[in-house]
């Protein structure tokens, strides 16, 4: 299954997300996962800049907004983006930061 660069955020500014999780990488950064609901691809997006949980939305570091839709979750499309995506940007560690974002445990974090 081959893994693509995403449009621009400027061409598509909004994404719903369905079956989706935050992971935080080993160097601090955290990314929305999940199925894109435009096309049902497995997306992982860019460092996330803000996210807020009453809303379920969240702002990367490229100005797309996510907007995280149903139940977290998963899929084996969206496992498979993830892992590559790992592999692709030499990605070692990371951790499912998704019920500690959702509780409130980072509020003094900027996401």
């Amino acid at each position: 299954m081959p893994i693509w660069k995403p449009r621009p955020a400027s061409e598509i500014p909004r994404i719903p997300l369905s079956r989706w999780r935050i992971f935080e990488t080993e160097d601090g950064s955290r990314h929305f996962v999940g199925v894109d609901m435009f096309d049902r691809s497995g997306r992982v997006s860019s460092p996330i800049v803000t996210f807020d949980p009453v809303t379920m939305q969240g702002t990367t570091h490229t100005g797309r907004i996510y907007e995280l839709v149903g139940s977290k979750g998963s899929s084996l499309n969206v496992d498979y983006v993830w892992m590559r995506w790992c592999e692709l940007y030499e990605v070692m560690s990371y951790t499912d930061v998704t019920e500690r974002l959702l509780d409130g445990a980072g509020d003094d974090d900027p996401t």
